[in-house]
């Protein structure tokens, strides 16, 4: 089912990337706002977190000192130390401000998708994110108190944020999607959202030295009111689609009595997302296989956030990094990611890895890169983690095309449905704690955040490695042999006749999951999905 042409997505996702590049300006601007009026308040430094420097620390804080002051950045370590404490310690209350309606909407609009219409809940994360920038305009020019910065939060959570965005894109594009071909799509377009985005972190970056933010952010607002416009006027409406299965759904129910003794109640369909995981739909190596799938997908969900303090981590000591050394480095770490992660991807597939073998690879490379962040002291050092980096998002970008595998056509959405939620609570959880965590150690080892989530890393890779047995030693059953792990590696193929397409890419290492759209999707695909539907509903 086709209801728009790939080049108007094109076009809504490069105006969505770059307003989030934009939005991830943030970190700067509110460090940059405390350490400038560090001078004309009177808080002090939480005491919890004063204690005597080891004198190695010490060491590090003289021999760098000189490196900021060339930069032109004040070498205030009490006024560094306040700045990084307090931009921490917002953007834990922040997130808490918007975790719990992100995670209540994203599964209430990931259930209510089908009924109210792609179109419909893809429009709503725009608006919550108009609203947010509109209140931080607000806030910058009225020199608002900060609980507004928890009301925009608490806004954008409502709105579903970005993650339904990404569900909802996945819908439009897995479906369109060969299965052979779904793996190395997702990460071939990961790549794209990647290269996309570092153009515009890297103009950013020199904009941000030229002018400032306030003018970037009425630039993202612009971008977000054009996204909504484009998508009310050229993105058809599918919704009449669904209408017209639920009301064959409940004609079959009125003509068929036994599915009137069946009924199931109100509250009971609210819980229809988790009935993937039931082994009754499936044979019992791959409901463990699945189980273990979305085990290993959350943990390492969680894990990732802990890059969140990374933009904090390089204004400090000893990087003391300008808005220009962030956009460079923005822009070669997704270029960079873009192009390895793909050319890694094409090397294990040559070589025969399956898809879990290629996870397993990932997260090794995944602790490593964490461990060499956390002892990292010089700009060179960064520069070459990326190199190791490169190859430690693979599992983010494979968690749904090996999904897909284990399910029938008519469960991705309730699936996708349940991984969007996932991702949404993993993340919400990961970004306060690891902000908390950050907020009371960033005096004394400002690295042990990292060292943390290193340490954390090895549980990701435990599942993955359960999920290799089992697929390798786990016995298929009897009426149930061709339902096996997919292990077959997937080909990279690189193609020149893809229509352009433009992902999203929220982070440095995760890339959003985007894969091709066909434009050949017809009515006779839909009859198909619409019987898969049907046939689904009066199981019940």
């Amino acid at each position: 089912m086709t209801n728009v042409s790939n080049y108007t997505i094109a076009i809504v996702l490069s105006l969505q990337t770059l307003c989030t590049c934009i939005i991830f300006t943030l970190g700067q601007y509110i460090y940059k706002f405390y350490l400038e009026t560090y001078p004309l308040l009177s808080y002090e430094i939480q005491t919890s977190t004063i204690v005597t420097l080891p004198s190695y620390l010490n060491k590090i804080n003289n021999n760098f000192s000189d490196k900021c002051t060339k930069n032109n950045i004040a070498v205030n370590h009490n006024a560094q130390a306040w700045a990084q404490q307090r931009s921490a310690n917002l953007f834990f209350w922040i997130n808490v401000s918007s975790c719990f309606p992100i995670i209540i909407m994203t599964y209430i609009l990931g259930l209510y998708t089908p009924k109210l219409g792609r179109r419909f809940v893809l429009i709503l994360p725009m608006i919550g994110t108009t609203c947010q920038l509109a209140i931080w305009l607000a806030i910058i020019y009225l020199h608002l108190s900060e609980y507004w910065w928890y009301i925009a939060a608490f806004i954008v959570g409502l709105s579903g944020s970005e993650n339904i965005r990404g569900f909802v894109l996945n819908l439009y594009i897995t479906e369109n999607t060969v299965e052979n071909e779904r793996s190395s799509h997702f990460v071939l377009f990961g790549a794209i959202s990647m290269i996309v985005s570092a153009i515009g972190t890297f103009v950013i970056g020199y904009y941000i030295a030229w002018k400032g933010f306030i003018d970037l952010y009425w630039t993202a607002l612009i971008l977000q009111l054009l996204s909504i416009f484009i998508v009310v006027f050229f993105f058809k409406s599918d919704k009449h689609y669904y209408q017209t299965l639920s009301m064959s759904n409940d004609l079959n129910s009125f003509l068929n009595p036994t599915n009137i003794q069946i009924s199931r109640t109100y509250c009971s369909f609210y819980f229809d997302v988790c009935k993937v995981l039931e082994f009754k739909n499936r044979s019992r190596k791959k409901s463990i296989s699945l189980l273990l799938i979305l085990l290993a997908y959350a943990s390492y969900t969680f894990i990732c956030t802990s890059f969140i303090i990374l933009l904090l981590y390089l204004l400090n000591i000893p990087f003391c990094w300008t808005s220009q050394h962030i956009g460079n480095y923005s822009a070669i770490t997704l270029i960079s990611l873009g192009i390895l992660s793909v050319l890694g991807m094409k090397i294990l597939t040559n070589i025969g890895a399956c898809d879990i073998i290629i996870c397993i690879i990932s997260h090794i490379f995944f602790c490593i890169a964490l461990f060499w962040l956390a002892f990292t002291q010089y700009d060179w050092q960064m520069y070459v983690g990326l190199i190791v980096s490169s190859f430690s998002g693979y599992q983010n970008l494979l968690t749904l095309p090996m999904i897909s595998k284990l399910l029938q056509p008519y469960e991705r959405t309730n699936a996708f449905t349940l991984v969007t939620e996932i991702n949404t609570i993993m993340k919400v959880i990961g970004y306060c704690f690891f902000n908390w965590i950050y907020a009371r150690t960033v005096i004394n080892y400002k690295n042990f955040t990292f060292l943390l989530a290193a340490f954390l890393s090895i549980i990701p890779l435990f599942f993955n490695i359960c999920l290799w047995f089992v697929s390798q030693w786990m016995p298929n059953e009897d009426n149930d042999q061709c339902e096996e792990v997919d292990l077959v590696s997937t080909k990279v193929p690189v193609s020149t006749n893809w229509p352009p397409q433009i992902g999203d890419a929220n982070s440095l290492l995760i890339p959003q999951q985007l894969s091709k759209l066909s434009r050949s999707n017809s009515l006779s695909s839909i009859d198909y999905e619409t019987k898969k539907h049907h046939d689904a509903d009066t199981l019940y």
